[in-house]
């Protein structure tokens, strides 16, 4: 890809992210109909850090790996973890196409959050946006009594962390590689389920399960990676856009391998979710364009 622009790489980067996500969402799902979410996330995570780790050494990025280590990657690393396990305890209970579209909420977290820690500026035009994605949530969520499922705020708290998570890829130096970044956050994941993993029953993995976990394995690392690149030295309104391919490649995942159907609201909210994201991303890039104007003429 060295020919391709970084805007051209950081889209090629997230839809491949988000089909290896799909891909690894399958098979984790999979397990999780036999095995407690504590086990299959330790398991999984062992195999995608030595995966990481040993890419990391080969690619002479070994001295890196401790040095690199500062506050910003570490809270990245920690809201990577918390991410991974809200995200997977709700797939073990939910669609995966339903847990696919509340995750996407993290853009619209993304620009509350900013007005909140960073005072930054928001127009009524992207409140409303907001609004109605979140109102779109809320038709996935269906909050009511007797359709409510709890699990489906562990899908909204893994949007939330996703949200964070990115906040502070943003702040990571660029000097810092990517496959650093990535073996961090599956170090973080992977201490998330062994803690969880002190509050289950764990059962014996059989040996084509530990096939599975290790494809998984393989898909996540690459899929942690990609997360990492693709929004490092792009312009976020050019590639954010497409994480939303995320909807359509676990809507077809989901289908293939579980029969999953999303309900009519679940779609609807889906559609409204992605709607308001992009609409966010334009006037973000409105803004952008007002500034350089604005620059210039000085």
């Amino acid at each position: 890809m060295s020919s391709l622009s970084a805007n051209q790489r950081g889209i090629v980067a997230i839809l491949a992210c988000m089909s290896a996500y799909s891909v690894n969402d399958a098979l984790v799902k999979q397990i999780l109909v036999s095995h407690p979410v504590g086990e299959v996330i330790f398991v999984r995570g062992v195999m995608a850090c030595t995966i990481i780790g040993a890419l990391a050494f080969g690619l002479g990025h070994g001295h890196q790996l401790r040095a690199a280590m500062d506050r910003v990657l570490a809270m990245r690393s920690v809201y990577d973890g918390l991410s991974t396990f809200c995200f997977i305890a709700a797939l073990s209970q939910m669609p995966m196409a339903s847990v696919a579209a509340v995750l996407q909420i993290a853009p619209l977290l993304i620009t509350v959050l900013s007005v909140i820690v960073y005072r930054e500026l928001v127009g009524w035009r992207r409140w409303i946006a907001i609004a109605v994605g979140f109102a779109g949530a809320l038709l996935i969520l269906k909050p009511a009594p007797g359709t409510f499922d709890v699990f489906a705020l562990v899908a909204a708290g893994a949007a939330f962390f996703s949200a964070l998570r990115e906040m502070q890829t943003r702040r990571i130096h660029a000097g810092v590689p990517t496959l650093v970044i990535a073996f961090w956050g599956a170090i973080a994941i992977t201490f998330c389920g062994a803690l969880t993993g002190l509050t289950e029953q764990w059962k014996p993995i059989a040996a084509d399960e530990l096939v599975k976990l290790l494809i998984a394995a393989i898909f996540v690392a690459i899929a942690i990676y990609l997360m990492a690149a693709a929004y490092r030295g792009v312009d976020l309104s050019v590639v954010a856009p497409f994480r939303y391919s995320y909807l359509l490649t676990s809507a077809i995942a989901g289908y293939l391998v579980f029969a999953e159907v999303p309900d009519g609201w679940s779609i609807a909210g889906a559609v409204l979710i992605a709607a308001s994201g992009l609409y966010l991303l334009h006037r973000e890039a409105v803004r952008r364009r007002g500034l350089a104007k604005t620059v210039a003429a000085e």
